[in-house]
């Protein structure tokens, strides 16, 4: 009979396992909780039920929780301002274009700009060797994402027909050694349908340069009959034939958007009658690779559903590497920004070849918007913070959507399917459905995404409707707490003007727009809520002896009632009066020497955090592993004989933890 029976259970790197009302895991670093009682006999380790017999007794290991205290100093980048770029293509010469008796001339677009080169009558095989340059001053996060866009076109009379087109996004040359293709023959395709064929090639140099970068010039090929199909203008280990896919894009619905209406019109009657009830009218922009789709409009509502998917055909890999979706207000003269995420393809692929890697794959998840702070002034010059210029400062709420990626294998077949489908829709494209704002509107995403002459050039993307996602059910409580121990620097042109902090989480703890009014609308929340509860008394950090919180021990933090959960929160902290700082004339203070106010904002959102636990894990077994190789390999260095057993030990834990964790995931 085991005397210890308790060395039955698993053990496993210094976690834990807590019991939940569902079936979900929830594991609890011990080094993360502070003053908490414990059992000496439960160890700080993962207790598992399973029976282990056959494991080997494993030594309790707890891993201390010392990250939280590493302070990680950045200083703020120059990368938000608008910085000079120079793009810079040469046009050399085009071979195999298709066609009998044609004048073909190469159009070059980047972004507004256009150029074109000088046409070479009764040729397929045109020579020009042009040289073209084109400036920008812009941010950086908008100048990559425009795109380098070379049309063969065939003039004739009054009549300019389309050859084939090559695209890629400024990113993807910058990227490359020395921010070039050198040498380079572009493969023309026809942008309607990918499936008929190569139209040709254009052989031409690309380079990017911002200012203060130095152009390394790069070789030239001397031989005449040079491979094309080896020196095609593609990055590198991209393959030269890509199949097409479809990039779905499906947008569920969204919640906690700014309520308020905040077009010209509104904000002039905001400005003028004092009164600004009209809510937003949303819809979804989603723009890839010069491809445009929205979704339908959803009237007066800050809390829209629209379950629809927007489809783009690209190659795979594309040579475009952002997705970006914006969320907008269709106003009566103009539309404004609500929002803008992107999307970087790379960070949620994997480009290993074989089965270790995996197409773009996403949600469906919410994603975050941040932009300019809801203040509904007339006249907001922060507004291109809204468009995803900058770094946004303030929560204006999220959208439920999902990325899927589908490599095509009958091409031919897929693009008449989709040639009916445009066909089927409204070729103006622009504004969304009827009044009702339930009918799906395709094509260019409306004043928006640019006007109509960028509608014009880019291609439309299919919006179709897709199923609902399953409900969400599962809801737990957060507290946010916070304490303000002191403001300084406060700059003097504020004057003596009372200060008052908000702390926020989303849309809890927003004075201009408190959250629960977004929670009562809004099909996500579920009734499952636990809401916590605090003493009236305690606004500020004072000592137990000024505080008559501890005169009620008895007081429940969890109380029957959840409709409580709204008085329960302060967000803002009392307005306070600046002071002069002593011997600066400059600067003001806050005189919170005696007492700090403290804020506690009680929210809810889906509990995801079992998405953390089995990476915790991981890094928990790499972090023991290492430890245990590396005190084998002290020992060593100092001939000492312990060394052999402290390695063979390491290894027998680092093998049971791994057994134990796949025995975890698999349960």
């Amino acid at each position: 009979m085991d005397p210890k029976p308790r060395k039955g259970k698993k053990k496993l790197f210094g976690l834990k396992k807590k019991k939940k009302a569902d079936a979900d895991l929830v594991l609890v670093n011990e080094g993360a909780v502070e003053n908490a009682g414990k059992d000496p006999s439960d160890g700080s380790v993962l207790q598992l039920e399973e029976n282990t017999e056959e494991q080997p007794p494993v030594r309790t290991r707890t891993i201390p929780n010392d990250k939280r205290a590493k302070l990680n100093t950045h200083i703020q980048d120059s990368e938000g301002k608008p910085q000079s770029f120079q793009i810079a293509v040469n046009i050399t010469e085009a071979r195999q274009l298709v066609g009998e008796n044609i004048d073909p001339s190469v159009v070059i677009e980047i972004g507004d700009e256009k150029k074109q080169t000088s046409v070479k009558e009764g040729t397929n095989a045109p020579f020009y060797n042009e040289y073209f340059l084109f400036d920008f001053f812009a941010h950086k996060e908008i100048f990559f994402d425009k795109v380098i866009k070379l049309t063969v076109v065939h003039s004739k009379m009054l009549r300019t027909s389309c050859v084939g087109s090559f695209k890629l996004d400024v990113w993807t040359v910058y990227k490359q050694p020395g921010h070039q293709f050198i040498n380079k023959w572009a493969m023309l395709t026809n942008p309607g349908d990918v499936s008929t064929g190569v139209k040709g090639y254009v052989k031409c140099d690309i380079s990017v340069s911002a200012k203060g970068d130095s152009i390394q010039p790069g070789s030239k090929a001397s031989d005449a009959e040079e491979q094309i199909d080896k020196n095609l203008l593609i990055p590198e280990g991209f393959p030269s034939e890509r199949p097409l896919a479809r990039f779905c894009v499906k947008v569920y619905r969204a919640e906690g958007l700014p309520r308020n209406n905040s077009s010209i019109m509104a904000n002039v009657t905001k400005a003028f009658i004092g009164d600004n009830t009209a809510l937003i009218d949303p819809y979804v922009v989603v723009s890839f690779f010069k491809q445009v789709g929205r979704t339908s409009t959803q009237r007066s509502t800050a809390d829209p559903v629209w379950n629809e998917q927007i489809v783009f055909t690209e190659m795979f890999p594309p040579l475009c590497q952002r997705l970006k979706i914006q969320v907008w207000d269709e106003g009566s003269m103009s539309d404004v920004a609500i929002g803008t995420h992107y999307f970087d393809l790379r960070r949620i692929s994997n480009e290993q070849d074989g089965d270790k890697g995996f197409l773009p794959t996403f949600g469906p998840a919410w994603i975050n918007l941040y932009g300019s702070a809801r203040n509904f002034s007339l006249g907001d010059d922060t507004g291109e913070l809204n468009e995803g210029i900058g770094e946004g400062v303030s929560y204006r709420g999220r959208v439920y959507l999902e990325l899927v990626v589908e490599i095509l294998s009958g091409g031919p077949t897929e693009s008449k399917l989709s040639g009916i489908m445009k066909a089927m829709k409204d070729p103006k494209g622009g504004k969304g459905g009827g009044k009702d704002g339930k009918t799906p509107a395709g094509g260019g995403g409306g004043g928006a995404a640019g006007g109509a002459a960028d509608e014009a050039k880019a291609a439309a993307a299919e919006v179709l409707p897709t199923e609902p996602p399953p409900e969400i059910s599962d809801e737990d409580s957060f507290l946010l707490f916070g304490a303000l121990l002191e403001a300084t620097m406060i700059d003097r042109k504020i004057g003596d003007k009372p200060i008052t902090f908000e702390f926020s989480l989303g849309n809890y703890g927003n004075v201009l727009e408190p959250a629960a009014q977004q929670a009562a609308s809004s099909p996500a929340v579920s009734h499952r809520r636990r809401a916590l509860d605090f003493p009236d008394a305690g606004d500020t950090l004072m000592p137990p002896s000024m505080s008559s919180s501890p005169s009620c021990p008895s007081s429940p933090l969890l109380p029957r009632d959840s409709s409580s959960h709204n008085a329960s929160s302060k967000s803002t902290t009392p307005p306070e009066r600046p002071v002069i700082v002593d011997g600066n004339k400059y600067y003001m203070y806050l005189p919170l020497e005696q007492q700090k106010p403290c804020v506690h904002v009680l929210s809810y959102w889906e509990d995801k955090t079992y998405r953390l636990h089995n990476s915790n894990m991981l890094e928990n077994m790499a972090v023991l592993f290492e430890e245990g190789v590396s005190t084998a390999a002290q020992a060593y260095k100092k001939s000492d004989v312990a060394a052999e057993s402290i390695l063979r030990t390491a290894l027998t834990d680092f093998c049971w933890d791994a057994r134990s964790f796949i025995a975890l995931a698999e349960s």
